[in-house]
């Protein structure tokens, strides 16, 4: 494992020098290396890698026992610096020969052909997403290389003049240093997006969602066309929280857009109607029996939403006694349905009363639930 030392390559002496951190003093002497060493980087197996520009090679220090590991490897022309990948292969960019060199640390082998990148590569750096960044000082761009194939992803990307070192940040941006036009550029990539959760919500909205993805520095989110509100993003880039607005029943599209681009969960988010009780009460058929007659002509049943407490209005509802249909009526604006009763009192009188019900049905507003009551009979 790394010693916690820091490795310093001295570029005039050929040689390596070593830091105790903790007392912070130089430990034994220099160890030699190859002609002109610049670039260091330590990997996970604690051996230090190290490029010699003068003698285009790469050396290996085991930092257990600071002493140099077999013979130098031989890569590309000029090799500059070094970057460990979370693969632990270790990436050495080549000035002279416009490439990397991909080294396998743990047979400390070259792997491969190398990878042709810009002109003069200068600048390393590896991101947590596996990708290698080289800063290629005469073309003004930075070329990406996918360490998982070792294989370049798109077209360099032009940065400021004369960029020579370069550095991934927690959040996945890459920033760059541009020696001639004396500036930093810095390059935030697309985002993409893995998953939400939860999927759904209602329709009212206030739904705390969980975005994740990558590349999500500086999102907005919109669901269905209208912005999320409370967005906010960890400091990763790979997660962002946020509210849902108020939408349409149904799926709806999730887009998150950054400076760096958009991506969308096709019908990633569903909209949900909320689901309401509700009562139905039944007015008691009134008649006299001798001699028969009816003081209400009408049978009545009202339709209340439990949740709104409001009349349910254009529902339907079904009159019955026992198994047989009386008739079906729907509801008024105060919520009320209506049947005569003049035809079929005698079967109500018969039957002790009569029964109403609502199946149920969906508003744009709420899933209302089935509810039934009992009508008697008041006999004055």
């Amino acid at each position: 494992m790394p010693s916690g030392n820091v490795y310093v390559t001295n570029f005039a002496a050929n040689t390596v020098s070593v830091i105790d951190t903790t007392l912070n003093t130089v430990v034994g002497a220099p160890i030699a290396v190859g002609a002109q060493p610049v670039g260091v980087a330590v990997a996970p197996n604690g051996n230090a890698y190290v490029c010699n520009r003068g003698s285009n090679n790469v050396t290996v220090i085991d930092t257990a026992t600071n002493t140099v590991v077999g013979l130098p490897i031989p890569v590309g022309n000029q090799p500059n610096f070094v970057a460990i990948a979370p693969n632990g292969n270790a990436y050495v960019v080549n000035i002279g020969s416009n490439s990397v060199t991909v080294i396998d640390t743990t047979l400390n082998t070259v792997v491969g052909p190398p990878i042709p990148v810009g002109n003069q590569p200068w600048g390393i750096a590896v991101g947590a997403n596996g990708n290698a960044y080289t800063a290629n000082r005469a073309a003004n761009s930075v070329s990406v290389i996918d360490t998982a194939t070792n294989t370049v992803v798109g077209a360099p990307i032009p940065v400021g003049s004369g960029p020579i070192a370069v550095a991934v940040a927690v959040n996945g941006k890459v920033y760059v240093t541009d020696i001639n036009s004396n500036n930093v550029s810095v390059i935030q990539f697309a985002p993409t997006l893995t998953s939400i959760n939860p999927t759904q919500g209602p329709i009212t909205g206030g739904t705390v969602v969980t975005i994740t993805g990558t590349n999500l520095t500086g999102a907005s989110v919109d669901i269905g066309g209208n912005p999320a509100t409370g967005v906010s993003v960890n400091a990763a880039g790979t997660q962002i929280t946020a509210t849902t607005p108020p939408g349409a029943a149904g799926p709806a599209t999730v887009t998150v857009t950054t400076p760096g681009g958009s991506a969308s969960l096709v019908n990633g988010f569903t909209y949900v109607l909320p689901v309401h009780a509700t009562s139905l009460t039944a007015t008691p058929a009134l008649a006299k029996l001798f001699p028969p007659h009816v003081y209400f002509p009408f049978l009545t049943a009202t339709l209340t939403d439990e949740v709104t407490g409001l009349p349910v209005p254009g529902q339907t509802v079904i009159f019955k006694i026992g198994s047989s249909l009386l008739g079906v009526a729907t509801t008024d604006a105060q919520g009320t349905a209506r049947l005569n009763e003049t035809l079929i009192l005698t079967l109500i009188l018969a039957n002790g009363g009569y029964d109403v019900s609502f199946a149920g049905a969906t508003t744009p507003s709420a899933v209302l639930s089935p509810s039934s009551a009992h009508g008697g009979i008041i006999e004055p």
